[in-house]
């Protein structure tokens, strides 16, 4: 909702809205909204929205999505972000080539289907990450194969109300590893490393490759000082959870295990209880920071 703000005032469109007091907004609340938007302003507006996405602050969930170093990346990382929120809707994907993929915006468990408004906001700001993120080419076209976006600019052409599938493609930049001046060896610099992008699908070869070693070696690194990969993984997550759960008005629960990298909800209070010994509740009522 705060992206729905920025994005039309961007546009000079006012739209009477309450300022978000907190993580969740009633579907009902965010669909009358766009909906009215629709009504005054046609589909084009709904799609600009998601040009305020440079101008998004620096929030936990907008700086694990920013990221990704592939599409296919951020879809993964869209993906879980969708698991955790408990929405009605999930964007179902299916890969057509190395930088492209068809979206499908589908409702979950057999629910209400969103609308096309709905579909729409969130078909752009995937597009407009993946911009954001460098990727070039990036083009978002529609079922009959007319764009919606090329070049850096949204369709002037009237747009079909009946929104169904979407085909994004972007070619994202090569990226390497940056690496800081230490020991990419040493069990605390590798936590570290897991903590700064804890939604990345950590494997023991990829904390190898960052490591610039072998997987062998590193496995031999770490026995000799008396941890494993699982160990370290296991050490991130929870150093990322903590934080959030001792800061001041910190996200919630579900955010927070979203944020650490957990599979879902169930996972993170199991984990964090496992490794803490109490529940990540009872630890942020017994630790939160308060002014």
């Amino acid at each position: 909702m705060r992206l729905v703000a920025m994005g039309l005032a961007n546009q000079g469109i006012s739209v009477p809205m309450a300022a978000p007091t907190g993580a969740h907004v009633r579907r009902g609340t965010k669909r009358d909204l766009l909906d009215r938007v629709l009504q005054d302003h046609g589909l084009k507006a709904i799609l600009a929205i998601s040009d305020a996405v440079p101008q998004m602050p620096p929030e936990p969930v907008v700086l694990v999505l920013r990221k990704a170093v592939s599409l296919a990346d951020l879809l993964d990382r869209w993906a879980r972000l969708e698991t955790f929120s408990h929405g009605r809707h999930r964007v179902d994907t299916v890969q057509v080539s190395p930088g492209s993929f068809q979206l499908h915006h589908v409702a979950r468990d057999n629910g209400p289907p969103p609308s096309a408004v709905e579909s729409l906001l969130v078909f752009g700001l995937i597009t407009r990450l993946c911009e954001d993120l460098g990727a070039e080419p990036v083009t978002l076209k529609d079922e009959g194969g007319n764009f919606w976006r090329q070049d850096g600019v949204w369709s002037e052409h009237v747009l079909n109300q009946s929104v169904g599938r979407a085909t994004l493609s972007a070619r994202f930049p090569d990226r390497l590893d940056d690496f800081s001046k230490t020991d990419h060896q040493d069990p605390n610099a590798l936590r570290q490393a897991i903590a700064e992008d804890p939604l990345r699908r950590w494997t023991l070869k990829s904390l190898a490759q960052h490591a610039a070693t072998s997987e062998r070696t590193l496995q031999r690194r770490m026995a000799s000082q008396s941890t494993s990969f699982s160990r370290i993984l296991f050490e991130a997550r929870l150093q990322i959870a903590a934080d959030h759960l001792c800061a001041e008005d910190g996200p919630g629960l579900a955010e927070i295990g979203f944020l650490s990298g957990y599979a879902d909800q169930a996972h993170f209070a199991r984990s964090f209880k496992q490794g803490v010994g109490t529940t990540p509740k009872k630890y942020r009522e017994a630790f939160q920071q308060k002014s």
